[in-house]
């Protein structure tokens, strides 16, 4: 786990696990303790108002540590992970030639993957078949194109979130037009990594449900309800990534009238502990990752004595 002898590890370490895992406090104690910068790596904090229901950094938080890549867009703004590798690997590099130690934080696998390994393009858009798979799209429902996927690619099926019709029809788009499995073109593309060090932390899978259930009592009373309707109340476009967001489409739903919100929050709770099952099949495929077995929050302290160790390792190119 260690630096070898005379080496330098890269001054840049990546922390993933499942949501509500507790990344960002681990993140935040390195953070002050290395006067380091946090780089999100998660495709939903980026939006600005939907800070409570995507458990984005406080404003206190925010203050005291230099955040990036969290609420700078519109919610009607679509955003990519080819994107965000371009931005966050200049913003990353930005932050180490001010002398500072880089901390990206996130759960977003597909976001990890296309910063450190690059990320395949694949062909251009065409509007045939995007039109054709976008009437069926109307016509059938998300999920026949789920089950279409799941029968040519079950490898890219299970990194896509339930109600991201956008990244299914980007997949069978890819294996019409090559006749390939873009999980399979993604793993060819032959782009430079960018080294960093990987951090994992992982949870007992009832004891990650209990967390999610207590961070999901606290987002309610911070608040959470009261992002969902704004965001209903803005009218944005029916295809805006802000509304299809885990947690505010359930709400919006309760708010329309469709379900209580006791129904609501029961079917928060169950997606999320799905999103979090699904993050940990994908992060588990990852290489190179040292991992954190933990049982109490307690123990997240520990986490970041160990890292800290790691990184005070590699300042120097000498054990402490």
């Amino acid at each position: 786990m260690a630096a070898a002898k005379g080496t330098r590890a890269p001054q840049r370490i990546v922390l993933i696990g499942a949501t509500a895992s507790g990344k960002s406090e681990v993140a935040f104690r390195l953070a002050r303790r290395f006067d380091g910068e946090i780089l999100g790596a998660d495709s939903r904090q980026v939006y600005r108002g939907l800070e409570i229901g995507t458990a984005a950094p406080s404003p206190a938080e925010r203050s005291l540590v230099p955040h990036h890549f969290v609420s700078f867009l519109d919610p009607s703004e679509a955003y990519s992970a080819g994107r965000y590798a371009c931005e966050a690997r200049a913003a990353v590099l930005s932050v180490e030639t001010r002398g500072r130690l880089a901390i990206v934080v996130g759960g977003s696998g597909l976001y990890v993957r296309a910063l450190l390994r690059g990320l395949f393009e694949g062909p251009s858009r065409d509007e045939e078949v995007r039109g054709r798979l976008t009437a069926r799209l109307r016509r059938e429902g998300l999920e026949s194109l789920r089950v279409e996927l799941g029968r040519v690619d079950p490898e890219a099926l299970r990194a896509i979130l339930p109600g991201d019709s956008v990244r299914v029809i980007r997949a069978l788009e890819v294996h019409e037009l090559t006749g390939r499995r873009i999980s399979d073109l993604r793993r060819e593309q032959a782009r430079e990594p960018f080294e960093a060090r990987v951090f994992g932390l992982r949870w007992p899978r009832a004891i990650l449900a209990e967390r999610i259930a207590a961070r999901f009592s606290r987002q309610l009373a911070g608040g959470f309800l009261d992002e969902a309707k704004r965001l209903r109340e803005a009218q944005l476009p029916e295809n805006a990534p802000g509304p299809r967001t885990l947690g505010y489409r359930e709400l919006i739903a309760h708010l329309s009238g469709e379900m209580s919100l006791e129904e609501a929050g029961a079917l928060i709770m169950q997606r999320t502990r799905q999103l979090a099952k699904r993050q940990e099949t994908w992060f588990k495929n990852m290489a190179a990752v040292t991992w954190f077995s933990l049982e109490k929050t307690e123990e997240l302290s520990r986490v970041a004595e160990a890292i800290g160790v790691e990184v005070t390792r590699g300042r120097d190119g000498e054990p402490v």
